[in-house]
Parts: C-alpha cells; structure tokens; sequence
C-alpha cells in the first residue's frame, strides 16, 4: 500500500468475494458448453481479481503486482490472434512462485 490509498471496507470486501464465486460458478457452467480455450482465459481473469482483491485489502507485494500487472495486459488484449496463453501462463506461474518466496513488502 501506498500513503494515501485506503484499505477496501469490509463489507466491500464480503461483496468482492460473493461476486468472485459467481464468478466462478458462471464460468464453471459456461465451461460445460463453451470452446476449451475459454477456460484458460476465465481461470487468469479469476486470478487477476484474487490479486486485485488482496492489493485492495492491504496486502501489497511487488511480485504478485507485477503478475497482476501482467494478468491485466492478457485480459484486456483482444482474443486469439497469435497469444500463446500456454507459454504466458508458464511464465506467470513461475513469477507467481518467485513472488511467494519473497516476504511481502509494505513499499508500492
């Protein structure tokens, strides 16, 4: 967190949360009759807002901001073209586990 950011109320949070599990439960029914490709796409968009989540709740790191960094520029970049989601989501991964070997930080 930064001087001057303001840490998400809880009731905010407990919504947050709600919408997240819709979210997910949606997206597992979408799964059922939707393209495969789909499911890599809602699985980072749920890992984004988990990140988000945790940086709005006061819980910065910069390893796990630059992955949700990096999460937002998947998600908000158009569909297919030539994005080999394979080879971002393994680059992710090992940044996800790099940043959780690193203590958290209090500095944005």
């Amino acid at each position: 967190m930064k001087s001057g950011d303001s840490v998400l109320p809880q009731a905010r949070l407990h919504e947050e949360l709600a919408l997240l599990a819709a979210y997910l439960l949606s997206s597992g029914r979408g799964l059922l009759e939707e393209p495969a490709d789909y499911g890599a796409y809602r699985c980072t968009d749920a890992a984004r807002r988990v990140l988000g989540l945790l940086e709005r709740t006061g819980g910065h790191h910069p390893g796990l901001h630059a992955v949700r960094r990096r999460l937002d520029e998947v998600m908000f970049a158009p569909m297919g073209g030539d994005v080999d989601m394979a080879e971002i989501l393994d680059g992710l991964c090992g940044q996800m586990v790099d940043a959780l070997r690193e203590p958290a930080s209090d500095k944005g």
